[in-house]
């Protein structure tokens, strides 16, 4: 028996089990509104996911899914849903690896993940030789596409994981190849890949955190020590400690922005410093010392990017 198998066979089991809990306290309602069902069933549908493949990974009948969607017999579509299917849907929302191969989907993430390998110094070709079956001019094309297929999504993915937190040199790509690909990069204010997560590179809505601390005025500081352009967040923020100090005189309004400038200017170069001696010293990961610093996995990698090891520190 397949895991999907075993995971829809489960899934009944405990309806199942609910069913008789409820029927029991006299709660038992077998059927609910089928609207916000069908929307999220639509929903589903946009992204690319035809109704046999979702009714496979869900155990929904098709017939079930083309009555709520279309209606059934000339009648109109189902005003009610049995309840255990409504919540096998709207519990389910398509994972990458869900998706069957020639099936075109949302190329946010791919987007995002080409355009920070070219941060990292990856350009085109060489991210070609890596994927392996795919068309000359293709991975320049993925770079600005809104639609790609699910299986060239899963391997861009695939290899973005194994090399996003190294360079490309690492990797054998020529210094002077993969500097002019940061370059081109930097000019289309592309961002790096420590600037996402697992959680926010495919979500449409999310926003890269560029300082590892943007939504805050520090944020607003390291953008602009750092040459990076100012995110709306950050602006925001910064904005809303500006409103909050309006009322002081202008020799305290003033020395508080030095100081925020300041503290912000040093911090992360500390950060840089002090990881590379837990790092190098207590043999902790990037995450590890991270968290004992207490930054973000981004922020630690941002930081180092931005603040090298110096002679001294080498020493």
């Amino acid at each position: 028996m397949t895991t999907t198998d075993e995971a829809i066979r489960e899934a009944k089991n405990r309806w199942a089990r609910r069913r008789r809990r409820l029927i029991g306290y006299g709660q038992w309602r077998p059927f609910t509104e089928a609207e916000p069902v069908r929307q999220h069933v639509l929903a589903i549908k946009t992204s690319g996911m035809g109704l046999r493949c979702l009714s496979k990974l869900t155990g929904v009948s098709i017939g079930s899914l083309e009555h709520l969607l279309y209606g059934k017999d000339e009648h109109p579509p189902a005003v009610k849903i049995r309840t255990e299917n409504a919540e096998a849907l709207l519990d389910f929302w398509p994972t990458l690896d869900d998706y069957e191969d020639r099936v075109h989907i949302d190329g946010t993430g791919t987007r995002r993940r080409i355009q920070a390998l070219a941060m990292a110094g990856w350009p085109s070709a060489a991210i070609r030789e890596h994927l392996g079956d795919v068309a000359t001019g293709t991975v320049e094309k993925l770079r600005t596409r809104t639609k790609v297929t699910a299986r060239l999504a899963r391997a861009v993915r695939d290899f973005y994981n194994q090399v996003s937190t190294k360079t490309a040199e690492e990797f054998g790509v020529t210094p002077w190849i993969a500097n002019r690909t940061r370059t081109y990069a930097a000019r289309h204010n592309w961002v790096m890949a420590a600037a996402w997560d697992d959680d926010t590179i495919d979500d449409p809505n999310a926003a890269p955190d560029w300082t590892g601390v943007c939504g805050t005025d520090r944020g607003w500081w390291m953008h602009t020590l750092e040459g990076i352009p100012v995110c709306k967040p950050c602006e925001t923020a910064h904005a809303a400690w500006l409103a909050e100090r309006r009322h002081l005189p202008s020799g305290e309004r003033f020395r508080q922005l030095a100081l925020a400038k300041a503290d912000a200017s040093h911090r992360e170069a500390n950060v840089a410093h002090d990881a590379r001696e837990l790092i190098r010293v207590s043999g902790l990961d990037y995450q590890q010392a991270a968290e004992r610093l207490g930054v973000t996995r981004q922020h630690l990698q941002q930081a180092l990017v931005r603040h090298p090891e110096t002679m001294k520190e080498a020493a």
